[in-house]
Formats: C-alpha cells, sequence, structure tokens
C-alpha cells in the first residue's frame, strides 16, 4: 500500500513538472504568482481613486480632470461635447476618450459625442491648445457646429 502511495506521489510530482514546463503552461503559472507578488504594493493603494488610476490610466486621469475643472468653474451639470480619440492623438495626447456612459460612471458628467443629435445641445466642449485641454462654452451655436463638423470627420471609435 505504501508503495502505491509513493509511486502514485512520483507520478503526480512527475505530470505536475512536465505540465508546467510547457511553454503556455509557464506563462500561466508566471501571470498567477505575479498577483501574489503585486498583492502588498495594492494592499497600500486600496482607495478606489488609485485603483481605477492604475487600471484604465490615462482614460481615466483626464476625464477626472475634466470633470474637477467643471466643478471648480460650477458647470458639473452642463452637457459636455467630447471629441473623439483621434482628434487628442493628432494633438499629441494619449487620452482614448471613453463613451459617454462611462465617462459618466467615472466622473457624474453627462457628455455627449459629435455624432449625437443631441451634440448641438452641448453646453461646453472640450478642445486642446498648446497641450492643455480647454474647455470652451458652447453659446455661439455656429462655432459649436463648426467643432461638430470637424469632429465627425475624425470618426469615433470604441
Amino acid at each position: 500500500m505504501l508503495k502505491k502511495h509513493l509511486i502514485l506521489t512520483l507520478a503526480t510530482l512527475l505530470f505536475l513538472t512536465a505540465f508546467f514546463l510547457l511553454p503556455h503552461n509557464r506563462t500561466w503559472a508566471e501571470k498567477l504568482l505575479g498577483y501574489g507578488r503585486d498583492l502588498p504594493g495594492q494592499i497600500k493603494a486600496m482607495s478606489k481613486e488609485s485603483r481605477l488610476s492604475k487600471r484604465f490610466g490615462n482614460d481615466y486621469t483626464y476625464s477626472k480632470s475634466i470633470a474637477e475643472n467643471m466643478r471648480k468653474n460650477g458647470q458639473q451639470h452642463a452637457l459636455l461635447l467630447m471629441p473623439p480619440s483621434s482628434y487628442f492623438t493628432n494633438a499629441g495626447m494619449k487620452y482614448h476618450v471613453p463613451e459617454p456612459a462611462v465617462f459618466y460612471y467615472f466622473t457624474g458628467i453627462k457628455t455627449v459625442w459629435a455624432v449625437s443629435k443631441e451634440a448641438i445641445n452641448a453646453e461646453l466642449y472640450i478642445h486642446v491648445r498648446d497641450g492643455q485641454l480647454l474647455i470652451a462654452r458652447g453659446n455661439n451655436k455656429a462655432a459649436l457646429q463648426d467643432s461638430i463638423t470637424v469632429f465627425k470627420k475624425l470618426g469615433y471609435t470604441l
């Protein structure tokens, strides 16, 4: 009986060793062990803000920055027209614009894309000047329509 247990244990160890020597399985095991190595650092940064910032990077950081500026100016209830991601790429910024529902989840600010029928009703819109994100008023409907036309030409992608 003891001999059978010993043989079964050795066979299991041999099988597991061979299993983790395969390239895909080794990669999976390293990823699994990586979670354990990251745990102490993650325990030190448990706040929602730090977790969202680490997970979503610039997408979250820029979105929160825009929302913070709107709150400082008392504009948190205004409808915001967001340009497409390609607009920011052309301006030299790495910002993938979240879709309106995700932007609202991140910030609590309502946004609209230029391809929406509601775009002309936007009270504010974002643009870039000299590498800075700026929020402009959409009071002038002709200027707003020009911005919408330019944003539409750039195209929207998720």
